[in-house]
């Protein structure tokens, strides 16, 4: 039988679009498939049980902290540590595929692993373009523009070695026909299925685990009463009526998202909410992780809002789901380094039913229509209004 190797250097638990298509060839073109990604996240389960997809789990490559101060030199000694590992796995230890499907970005160095084993071993090379790393790199205030340079040749040249080629908008579409002579199909990215509104049950269990659900006004049973729920005298869990508004923004804390605009719209909505007593209590829930997680928690931390209490945790899979299931209001802080890719997170908030507000950039439109099924914003005023709305 055919087989097939879908390639993410990434978190292969959080690569949705990765996990369809490996559903995708299982199920519809019934090839076997090899889905090879970064450890952390526990893949959905409908993937682990399939009797036709093999996850393979590689272990995060981690740069020696003498090099912390040296951030050239890591990078090249990630690259080339990563080519090493990535080679051998995919040359050795994975079954030869007929096919091989990797997500770009990262471009470096994998789309030149990729094409040496496709080149090696016989295999059809298709790109699945999510973004330009080179655009990434170019928003990093370590890398100069001769660097960026190299990058985006590099990402160009090995780009056009493939035999076909998905991407996730129209924008991307026409900019990598015009500008790089690459045909590629679009697939929009859609919710999965196990995205929904959260029941009851699930909320109340939520929020008895973490602090942003918690009532620290409650001195009993904190199992019993939260924030947001209690359980009446027949053990029914009930929504209180003078509930905080819950607002979530997941983010990768990446340079492509800027929180200075959530911090300056809460200043602002402080500022006009500070003395109104029938202004709701907020608990603004920011989840997910990366290396400007600790900037933006050092920022946040400076101010004080009487009525909006910040949180930022890291959610396992499923309860981040159903955070997005109990939400009155997701914030989209992505602006797109290229302005042609699609935030995956949009995606996830739409299949919960949740409304969302999102800053704008070109290509956003194909996703986020506004005041049709969204709303859209230009700087944090924007946003400050849309939260009082």
């Amino acid at each position: 039988m055919d087989r097939a190797c879908v390639v993410v250097v990434g978190d292969i638990g959080r690569s949705p679009r990765m996990q369809y298509h490996a559903l995708s060839l299982a199920n519809q073109a019934n090839l076997e498939v090899d889905l090879v990604g970064i450890a952390g996240s526990a893949c959905w389960d409908e993937v682990q049980e399939h009797h036709s997809i093999t996850t393979h789990a590689i272990q995060k490559i981690v740069v020696p902290s003498f090099l912390d101060d040296m951030w050239l030199v890591g990078k090249i000694y990630k690259v080339f540590v990563q080519f090493l590992y990535w080679l051998c796995y995919l040359l050795f230890i994975v079954p030869r595929p007929n096919y091989i499907l990797v997500q770009t970005p990262p471009a470096v160095p994998i789309l030149f692993i990729v094409w040496v084993v496709s080149w090696l071993r016989w295999s059809k090379l298709v790109i699945d373009w999510h973004n330009y790393g080179y655009t990434i790199l170019n928003l990093n205030q370590n890398a100069n523009k001769y660097l960026v340079w190299i990058y985006r040749k590099f990402e160009k040249f090995f780009g056009r070695q493939s035999q076909d080629n998905f991407c996730v908008s129209s924008g991307m579409q026409n900019d990598l026909l015009v500008n790089w002579g690459i045909h590629a199909h679009v697939l929009y990215d859609r919710p999965p299925d196990h995205f929904r509104a959260s029941t009851i049950d699930e909320m109340h269990e939520l929020f008895t685990k973490y602090d942003f659900g918690l009532d620290t006004s409650v001195r009993t049973d904190l199992s019993k009463e939260t924030a947001f729920t209690y359980i009446d005298d027949n053990l029914d869990v009930q929504l209180k009526t003078n509930r905080p508004v819950l607002i979530v923004s997941s983010t990768s804390w990446t340079e492509d998202e800027d929180f200075g605009v959530l911090l300056n719209a809460l200043i602002e909505l402080n500022n006009l909410t500070g003395d109104d007593s029938s202004f709701p209590e907020i608990r603004l829930v920011v989840t997910g992780d990366g290396d400007m997680r600790s900037h933006y928690e050092e920022l946040f931390t400076q101010h004080n809002f009487p009525k909006i209490d910040l949180f930022t945790v890291f959610l396992p899979y499923p309860d981040y789901i159903t955070l997005l299931g109990c939400s009155d209001l997701g914030i989209c802080l992505h602006y797109s380094s290229s302005e042609y890719d699609l935030p995956m997170k949009v995606v996830d908030m739409f299949g919960c039913g949740l409304p969302v507000c999102a800053i704008n950039y070109m290509c956003l439109p194909e996703l986020v229509q506004h005041k049709v099924n969204g709303l859209i914003f230009e700087d944090y005023n924007g946003l400050c209004n849309q939260i009082m709305v």
